[in-house]
């Protein structure tokens, strides 16, 4: 299977999340599971995802360490978000659509990413601000779906 080509719609994305609670990516409230958005954080602004197809559907596969979990998104749903606005004295001076694109690396053919376009601009804190927002948003995907492979912090 191509790598390289589109992430369709109907795609499941694998997410890893931190397994540990003092780590602050989940929380559980009223026995409910509760992702957080520090969950989808990247320095570079663009969080990583792994193509569940390209991964055998298998999401032991997907974990950087055995303490995490792993939660799944659609890509569709992803892409339903819509758009991420960049704000600046309460007037809006962006508006960024988002989608999830391949980004396969040699040790991780099922790499891809979540984007806006256009790229985040502009002051660090209006870019940090605006990538907040997508955080929220793919959190509550992340929430609404629940574990695809709860976390073992026990490790």
């Amino acid at each position: 299977m191509n790598s390289r080509k589109p992430v369709q719609d109907n795609e499941e994305l694998y997410r890893n999340v931190r397994g540990k609670l003092e780590d602050k990516e989940y929380t559980i409230q009223d026995g409910k599971l509760i992702i957080e958005y520090h969950a989808f954080w990247d320095s570079s602004l663009k969080p990583s995802v792994d193509r569940a197809k390209l991964k055998d559907f298998e999401p032991t596969s997907a974990l950087l360490c055995e303490t995490n979990g792993i939660v799944s998104i659609q890509a569709g749903d992803v892409r339903a978000i819509g758009t991420v606005k960049t704000k600046h004295k309460n007037e809006v001076i962006a508006v960024h659509a988002v989608d999830v694109i391949p980004d396969p690396t040699p040790e991780n053919p099922a790499h891809a990413i979540i984007i806006v376009k256009p790229e985040f601009f502009d002051s660090k804190s209006k870019q940090k601000n605006a990538f907040k927002l997508l955080q929220i948003a793919l959190a509550q995907l992340a929430t609404k779906s629940g574990w695809t492979l709860e976390p073992n912090p026990q490790e």
